[in-house]
């Protein structure tokens, strides 16, 4: 082996020849710093000057032997190294690289000795110490590390990766405080280290500290404005803050660099699904699909996808043909039940729901979305057995306690409905939803100020819940007290819903009660343009024509309230209206007589 490595490197030798002439006071080119934050990359390590390398012919043998290692036949290289040494035994440089080449080969024990032995000639050997630090590194033997890491920077104090090795120490230790501060003690020597930002954001990512994160990283790819790995890194910053369209901007970008990458592409799909852009995460769903034709996974994403689109024939055909492959997998089945729900055909969905339970019996969404669907096809007492069995089966879960509440509504037993609400917020007590239906039980149950109070704390857990403003006012409007503020509570739920007709009859009731008729009027008939089929606005549409003193509209109102819905009260007024009408009829004919 020897003989034919000698034939290869003679090659080179004329070459060699003329550089070796000036190695022994050639300064070593440095070597960048490397991106890893770790102790492996030894032999890529950041070089620091030395004064003297070797003799040429120990230089010979120096480079037979780093030869030798590219060929992976080491013990060969061991071999031309130590006899390089043998020539030039002042050279602590060979020493260093022949400590390397064992440390890269696991005999750390020949590496400490060969280092010791740089270290014995010249106590301040900067690549001795920093080789004898991840030896130490190697052997777990961190406080040693740490303190020939730290000699090196007293020695050295911008040699980059000493900070990064020594980073390197503090996070195996867990101890992310000092691997912050040592990169911070990085950047304040070099602060253009993009290396130092990329790693000084990722300890950020570790620590949760996100916007410090997307700093350091922002900062990096302002000094390496191609850099692809901080790119990656910034974007996956984002989409942890829930910056969905900066993280979108990145990773178009990135795809601009590599066209073609399917892990970005599937990364842009995904982003526009978080973003509800389905029609532009089904594009890159069908670029993915041809850049993957075996890869049925596919199926089910563009299925759910085609979903989301409306496109429900499309997402039954292609949920259905994953789930002949993959005849247990819920996604598939829940999303082929919600399919089937969309396209009306509610038994299939329930047999699809039931599938799913008996795949998942700990699937708390297709227990719930079985039960709302029985709910809803008016199958009152099934649903009410499911969501029964679901608090069982959940008692931690808020919804188990908000579905069945619910069911208690449908059935008008408020005060068992009340009592499901007020167990619920005893799991959650800032729930939203279960502190707006509390109110709504406790409304009709005639507790008026408890149920003011309920849903004035809702909209101070949710500042935008408009429904929760109106009840405060329609039910103030109702009783015909503190009307300023029922008028101020209906207006705050119109900014958030301009359109909303239940919304506009508040208002208009409150002006009613105001005896502001013409205003009443005005709202009431915009309420009816948005909900038409109401009866109670009807109602209050006659209320306010009646005192507005025009009974014709006032009757043709309660007639249209009664053609909706049959009601004692509206009926007593529209016929006493009637009789009030003939009369008045009746007594103009007299009169004209």
């Amino acid at each position: 082996m020897i003989k034919t490595l000698q034939s290869l490197f003679h090659v080179f030798l004329c070459v060699l020849l003329v550089l070796l002439s000036s190695c022994a006071g050639k300064q070593r080119t440095q070597i960048p710093e490397t991106n890893p934050l770790g102790q492996d990359s030894i032999i890529l390590m950041e070089k620091l000057p030395r004064e003297r390398i070797a003799t040429p012919s120990a230089y010979y043998f120096y480079q037979l032997g780093t030869l030798a290692a590219g060929f992976h036949q080491l013990d060969e290289a061991v071999s031309f190294y130590e006899r390089a040494i043998q020539i030039d035994k002042d050279s602590t440089f060979l020493r260093i690289e022949l400590a390397r080449l064992h440390l890269n080969n696991g005999l750390d024990n020949k590496a400490e000795e060969l280092v010791n032995e740089v270290l014995s000639l010249n106590p301040s050997d900067l690549e001795a110490l920093i080789t004898l630090g991840s030896i130490y590194a190697g052997q777990q033997n961190y406080d040693k590390a740490v303190e020939a890491y730290e000699r090196v920077l007293e020695l050295a104090p911008d040699y980059s990766n000493a900070y990064l090795f020594l980073a390197d120490i503090y996070l195996r230790q867990e101890r992310n405080d000092l691997v912050v501060e040592t990169l911070e003690r990085l950047l304040s020597v070099k602060p253009d280290s993009v290396t130092g930002l990329y790693h000084l954001g990722r300890s950020y990512l570790e620590l949760e500290a996100y916007d410090k994160a997307a700093q350091a990283f922002e900062q990096a790819i302002e000094i390496s404005p191609d850099d692809f790995q901080t790119h990656s890194a910034l974007a996956l910053t984002y989409e942890l803050q829930k910056n969905y369209t900066k993280a979108l901007t990145l990773y178009e970008k990135m795809i601009r660099l590599k066209p073609g990458d399917g892990r970005l592409i599937e990364q842009l799909m995904k982003l526009h699904l978080y973003l509800k852009h389905y029609q532009l995460a089904l594009n890159y769903a069908q670029q993915l699909e041809q850049l993957f034709p075996e890869s049925d996974q596919l199926d089910l994403q563009i299925g759910m996808i085609n979903y989301e689109l409306e496109q429900y024939d499309a997402a039954q055909e292609r949920l259905q043909r994953y789930l002949d492959t993959h005849p247990h997998n819920t996604d598939a089945l829940n999303y082929l039940a919600l399919t089937a729900e969309r396209q009306e055909n509610y038994e299939q969905a329930l047999r699809h729901w039931q599938e799913s339970i008996e795949i998942d019996p700990g699937s708390f969404e297709a227990r719930s979305q079985k039960g709302l669907l029985l709910n809803r096809l008016k199958r009152y007492d099934d649903a009410m057995t499911v969501f029964q069995e679901n608090r069982k089966l959940f008692p931690d879960e808020a919804e188990s306690y908000l579905f069945l509440g619910f069911a208690y509504n449908r059935q008008k037993d408020y005060q068992a409905a009340l009592e499901v609400f007020d167990a619920g917020l005893k799991k959650a007590a800032e729930h939203v939803a279960l502190n707006f239906y509390r109110g709504v039980a406790l409304e009709r149950l005639g507790e008026f100020e408890k149920a003011v109070a309920a849903f004035t704390y809702v909209t101070e857990l949710q500042n935008d819940h408009a429904n929760a403003y109106n009840y405060i006012g329609y039910m103030l409007a109702e009783r015909g007290i503190r009307l300023d503020e029922a008028q101020k509570a209906v207006e705050h739920a119109l900014k958030l819903e301009p359109e909303n007709g239940a919304f506009l009859d508040s208002l208009g009731w409150v002006f009613f009660q105001k005896g502001l008729f013409d205003k009443a009027i005005q709202y009431l008939e915009k309420a009816l343009k948005f909900l038409d089929n109401d009866p109670v606005i009807y109602e209050h549409l006659g209320d306010a024509y009646r005192k507005k003193g025009n009974p014709q509209k006032a009757c043709e109102s309660y007639g249209k309230s009664l053609e909706l819905k049959e009601q004692e009260d509206v009926r007593k007024k529209y016929e006493d209206l009637k009789t009030d009408l003939k009369h008045h009829i009746n007594a103009d004919g007299l009169n004209a007589d």
